[in-house]
């Protein structure tokens, strides 16, 4: 028996469809498209969705933990918590990151996104799918670091990655999960060597964290950089005896080869620099990430410390220094399309298509044809909410509160 939502507006993201149907068999779209073109069969379950938006499930790049569990000292149930959270907030996919930590701490945090993965492939569940690991550091410009703690500040090492990416379960998105990204500062010794050595094995060479100079930057992006991860923090002006040279940041903004993270939460950046750079950029390379922590941040709290130096509100602020946010793409989604003067498919294909093609897996994950994953989310026609979330043709909390037909 094959479920049909109809009643919905579509967007596929890019194309819209009004009074759509969608049919999902065995957790699979079998039909996308207008509702009068597809014949009923008397066996079907019909659900009306009374005129709300159906899109891809989000596919965010840059999760770093939430609410209790901080990534970096999870097991696998921590990982899945994590999971099943996201879905709820619309997430169905994600690069659960690790961050500048020791080799240990890195190997074990690897190992466990691993097991967690290889869980979710055993059971039918409706969590957020772990399409790979992140490693955001350690190897940063030591001035850059921001919340990445300086002790575990390193220069790159081939080996260490190595056994971070075996622990993961191998190389890219096509392993179990597999190191998928890699962010680093093109500034440190051997960036654009080690940039090359990352895309011949599968993995996305992302920068951030510096203030590199413009000849370090082109190198690092003609080696094979794609990715720049939350554009405007923690990006600074090379230091130049006599005049002003490009910055990195001119190259996050304007340069077609790099697709751009944007945290939309109105404290990692104003809405006006948001606006500027979406115009910009443009929203075809612009992707909007969660950069998602933990209550206490990047790692867990202790128990003793009582004075945790956090700001109320949409971001984490620990001892001063911003760390992550508290929203997930979906709170971010509304404030991109109204501070940016987007319309819905565009800052739709912001957080679904973009962030798919980014990691190579746009003809698989973040967007809504027939023999797809029925991995999407029932949103508020105007504001862009979540009403339901669906994974695997799972309802991730339930079914939607509509009456059926």
């Amino acid at each position: 028996m094959a479920l049909r939502l109809a009643g919905v507006t579509a967007h596929t993201p890019l194309e819209r469809i009004s009074d759509a149907l969608l049919v999902i068999e065995e957790g699979v779209l079998s039909y996308v498209g207008p509702r009068g073109a597809c014949p009923s069969a008397p066996a079907d379950e019909v659900l009306d969705l009374g005129g709300a938006l159906a899109c891809p499930g989000f596919v965010d790049l840059q999760v770093n933990g939430l609410g209790a569990d901080a990534l970096l000292a999870s097991d696998a149930a921590g990982v899945r918590r994590i999971a099943r959270e996201l879905a709820r907030r619309g997430t169905t996919a994600f690069l659960p990151t690790l961050t500048t930590a020791s080799r240990d701490e890195l190997i074990d945090a690897a190992r466990a996104v691993g097991e967690a993965w290889a869980l979710q492939q055993e059971e039918a569940c409706a969590e957020a799918r772990i399409l790979g690991v992140h490693l955001e550091g350690p190897y940063l410009e030591p001035e850059m670091r921001g919340a990445h703690p300086r002790e575990h500040v390193r220069p790159p090492s081939k080996e260490e990655v190595e056994a971070i990416a075996q622990a993961a379960g191998g190389w890219g998105v096509g392993g179990a999960p597999g190191l998928a990204m890699v962010t680093l500062s093109p500034g440190v010794a051997g960036a654009a060597d080690f940039a090359s050595w990352l895309a011949e094995k599968g993995v996305v060479p992302a920068m951030g964290h510096t203030r590199a100079s413009a000849a370090c930057v082109e190198a690092f992006l003609e080696a094979g950089g794609a990715f720049a991860v939350h554009a405007f923090n923690r990006y600074g002006q090379p230091e130049t005896p006599a005049h002003r040279s490009a910055s990195p940041m001119d190259y996050v903004q304007n340069d077609a080869r790099l697709s751009a993270g944007l945290i939309a939460d109105g404290v990692h950046v104003a809405h006006q620099s948001l606006a500027s750079f979406v115009r910009a950029r443009g929203w075809e390379r612009t992707v909007l990430t969660s950069d998602l922590v933990a209550d206490g941040g990047l790692r867990p709290r202790a128990a003793e410390d009582k004075t945790s130096g956090e700001t109320p509100g949409d971001a984490v602020m620990r001892e001063g220094v911003l760390t992550g946010s508290r929203l997930a793409l979906s709170g971010m989604l509304p404030r991109l399309r109204h501070w940016c003067g987007l319309d819905a498919a565009c800052a739709l294909a912001a957080a679904t298509r973009n962030p798919a093609r980014v990691l190579g897996l746009e003809s698989a994950r973040g967007r809504l044809a027939p023999g797809l994953p029925a991995d999407l989310c029932i949103l508020d026609s105007g504001s862009l909410e979540p009403i339901a979330v669906m994974i695997n043709g799972k309802w991730a909390s339930g079914a939607p509160p509509i009456a059926d037909e």
